[in-house]
């Protein structure tokens, strides 16, 4: 049932993608970016703020849902005082780690070969999304990071990872062709859809860009998958139940954002702050994510 379901919402995806990448030509900047901001305060973050129910539901007794508590706040703290020691190293983990965690949510329900090639095929799955992303911005992607970091990505860096990392997707989705695990129509369906993230991310912002992407494309099927996890359905009972458990963590993650935004001074770009709550979210996040499909 969740896969028939997944399937279905694949048009809805392409819809929108199609649709906001004609937002992106009729509009400028300044739409593109807030309604990009709109996404990924309400559903980006709110596709994460069911952790704790989740872990819940994996528990054995009171002492394990405690310990998972503890590991998940751990995680939490260590990203932040990760990133407020070593800015660009602990940018390189969250690009790293989000690419195994964009590539699991999109690949897990399609190629299981064993643990170390699905781990490697996930994050070089997710490098060639981000390297699509930040060849096509490359200066609006540096203006931020010397923003956080006060280092930038050069040209070669980003061209190097791209070509990498579409030789390696390529090369390991001709192996699943040639072992039969994947069918030709499915890989030519990947491919399709990377030339359609192609086209987006070249026509709109960095901002909406990583937006369609990272709602469409990862956070609406992630909680397709939670709440089947959660309730065992996909009806509109149990979509609202989902939201209604979020709904403090989600108040609590904004007004963590904005307290960031008005305190720091050095900080002049609404999108690092968003970046910034993402970076100490995203690490925990995955954690359960793989919990919850292992």
């Amino acid at each position: 049932m969740n896969n028939i379901f997944l399937n279905k919402y694949q048009n809805i995806k392409i819809f929108s993608t199609v649709f906001l990448l004609w937002v992106s030509i009729q509009f400028g900047k300044t739409i593109e970016d807030s309604l990009a901001f709109v996404l990924v305060i309400s559903i980006g973050i709110m596709h994460g703020a069911n952790d704790l129910l989740i872990l819940s539901l994996k528990k054995i007794n009171n002492t394990n849902l405690k310990k998972n508590l503890f590991i998940y706040i751990s995680i939490v703290f260590s990203c932040v005082f990760l990133f407020l020691l070593y800015p660009f190293l602990s940018i390189l983990l969250f690009i790293f780690i989000s690419c195994y965690h964009f590539g699991e949510e999109h690949l897990s329900d399609k190629v299981s070969i064993n643990h170390f090639f699905d781990i490697s095929y996930f994050i070089v799955y997710g490098m060639l999304i981000f390297s699509m992303l930040f060849y096509a911005a490359l200066p609006e992607v540096n203006t931020i990071m010397k923003e956080l970091s006060a280092v930038d990505f050069s040209f070669n860096q980003i061209m190097y990872s791209l070509i990498f990392s579409f030789v390696f997707f390529l090369g390991m989705n001709l192996f699943l062709l040639w072992k039969k695990k994947i069918l030709l129509p499915d890989f030519l369906k990947e491919l399709f859809f990377l030339v359609l993230l192609t086209l987006v991310f070249n026509t709109s912002s960095l901002i909406l860009s990583f937006a369609i992407y990272f709602i469409f494309w990862h956070s609406i099927p992630s909680i397709i998958h939670q709440i089947f996890f959660i309730s065992g359905d996909f009806t509109k009972k149990t979509v609202f139940f989902y939201v209604k458990k979020a709904l403090f963590y989600w108040l609590l993650s904004i007004a963590g954002l904005l307290l960031l935004y008005f305190l720091i001074p050095q900080i002049n770009l609404f999108s690092t702050v968003i970046f910034v709550i993402l970076l100490s979210v995203t690490a925990p996040h995955i954690w359960v994510m793989y919990r919850m499909k292992n």
